[in-house]
């Protein structure tokens, strides 16, 4: 995937080499000891931000720093809350890279950054279609992997959001206020001009409101991107570790699973067939509700929701792979309303429900 542009990988390795050395007691798991670089370099993937993986010199865990990126996916972009929800989690039995800190100090690198320890494994490409690993693996791997994905779903989703020390900007329960942020970011996004395939979405979304018993409504942690390309996975197919937890929230856990089996629906819409190992839907919300205990609820609802929040991430990301000269995995290195193959998908969805 196209990154866009990113900051001189030798200015940050100055700058975090300072850090290192003047600040170790900030650094996650150094014990107040000073650590030296043996490598770094940029993660592969990502639009929402820039990730840089550092393996350090000696017997000790790499660091994975997160930066702010050049060009925004969002107008906001809250690394406190993120290091807060991450260390939350890995508390509560979630395997989130932890302890996750925010440096706020910008005389090492010039902006804000997270510091967390770097998880070692794989980790999945964005479409599972197209991920050597994933396709390369027997039906009994691929089930193995898709099912961690969904059992952790159900685990996360079983916590006590009381229990849990969330920061108080976490976004959340309410569903309205969920509305009125997408409807703002899709004008924010499409620089006052957005696709009109959202402004329909949207409008779809407000008019077919789901009315939910207070009963089966209770509010989860919601991870806000659950996929695989989210998963650090061991060599085996088990998942050792989730990651990229900037659009954390607290609401109804159908808003992670309409991310997740809208998208799964949406791939195969566009390509005609699936991973062979993968269950089918019925099955795999079997199992969710089996393990969180959960009656799954107006999810048609919620995958239209989830996929009008994809498109719109997915057109502001075209936007900023235009602006810098970029090709975008999911489109030409120009928007082009009338050809966006995951918009007219979108639209397809919402007249087949009448």
């Amino acid at each position: 995937m196209a990154s866009g542009r990113t900051r001189d990988i030798n200015e940050l390795r100055a700058g975090l080499e300072r850090w290192l050395q003047a600040a170790p007691e900030q650094v996650p798991h150094a014990d107040g000891r000073q650590l030296k670089i043996a490598d770094l370099h940029h993660a592969t993937s990502g639009l929402a931000n820039e990730t840089v993986l550092i393996d350090l010199v000696g017997p000790h865990q790499g660091l994975a720093i997160r930066l702010p990126p050049l060009e925004p996916s969002f107008a906001t972009y809250d690394l406190s809350t993120q290091a807060a929800v991450q260390n939350a989690l890995a508390g509560a039995g979630i395997p989130a890279p932890a302890p996750s800190i925010c440096v706020h100090d910008l005389q090492w690198i010039g902006v804000p950054f997270l510091a967390m320890p770097r998880l070692q494994g794989r980790i999945p490409g964005p479409a599972p279609l197209f991920d050597r690993w994933i396709m390369g693996a027997s039906p009994e791997e691929q089930r193995r992997l898709h099912d961690g994905l969904i059992e952790l779903l159900a685990l996360l989703h079983s916590i006590d959001v009381s229990s849990l020390d969330l920061p108080k900007e976490i976004p959340g329960p309410d569903l309205p206020a969920a509305l009125e942020f997408w409807s703002n970011y899709i004008e924010w996004a499409g620089d006052g001009q957005p696709l009109p395939a959202l402004t329909q979405a949207m409008s779809w979304c407000r008019s077919r409101y789901p009315s939910v018993a207070p009963s089966q409504n209770m509010p989860a942690l919601v991870w806000g991107d659950p996929r695989l390309g989210n998963l650090v996975c061991t060599d085996d197919f088990w998942v050792s570790g989730v990651l990229d937890w900037e659009l954390a929230a607290v609401g109804p856990p159908e808003m992670d699973l309409g991310w997740y089996f809208g998208l799964d629906a949406m791939m195969e819409e566009l390509f005609g067939r699936r991973v062979p190992g993968f269950p089918e839907r019925s099955e795999a919300l079997a199992l969710y509700e089996s393990r969180s205990g959960r009656t799954v609820r107006d999810l048609e609802w919620h995958e239209i929701f989830a996929l009008t929040r994809a498109v719109a991430i997915n057109d502001r990301q075209q936007r900023v792979a235009a602006a810098s000269g970029t090709r975008y995995v999911g489109g030409a290195p120009a928007v082009d309303p009338s050809s966006d193959p995951l918009a007219n998908v979108l639209l397809a969805r919402i007249e087949a429900t009448g």
